[in-house]
């Protein structure tokens, strides 16, 4: 789907939580009128939150963890997609955000209903199991993505990506 002028805006952050191994977190959604698919952890911004305020927020409701915010980084890429969400099709404006970790052992019981209702599994990815997996991702091209900041290789300006 492409973003459309006419959906209702749902702005969110989004975490790239990488670990000492250079793993990312990402999260399994299902829902009944799409392919299963691994997306990064984040939610929607409440009223008046800053992308950044939100993500620390996102991270600690969906893993448990906390994160200080000099721990984070500039925002890295920015999605404009359309989206359902808790059946509703919208217009996705993500930013999304590294944060360096040694290890988590993930906590998922901060889940609000619908995301529970969405979420199906965690796991942690490796760059060549996500390049060389058949499932679907958010965006698509993660791997690609996700390759120069693992690195250390940060953009000096926002990177738009796609689907």
């Amino acid at each position: 789907m492409s973003p459309a002028s006419n959906l209702p805006i749902r702005r969110a952050a989004r975490a790239l939580i990488v670990d000492a191994a250079s793993s990312v977190l990402l999260f399994r959604g299902e829902l009944p009128d799409r392919q299963p698919w691994w997306f990064a952890p984040g939610g929607a911004l409440d009223p008046g939150e800053t992308y950044e305020d939100a993500v620390l927020r996102e991270v600690f409701e969906e893993t448990g963890l906390a994160v200080d915010m000099s721990a984070l980084s500039s925002p890295v890429w920015s999605r404009d997609v359309a989206s359902v969400w808790d059946g509703v099709t919208e217009r996705h404006i993500e930013r999304y955000f590294l944060i360096r970790v040694e290890s988590h052992d993930v906590d998922t019981a901060g889940f609000e209903p619908s995301e529970a209702a969405v979420i199906r599994a965690h796991r942690w990815w490796t760059l060549d199991q996500i390049i060389d997996s058949d499932e679907v991702f958010a965006p698509a091209d993660i791997g690609a993505l996700l390759a120069p900041l693992l690195r250390g290789q940060l953009p000096s300006s926002l990177v738009v990506v796609g689907e």
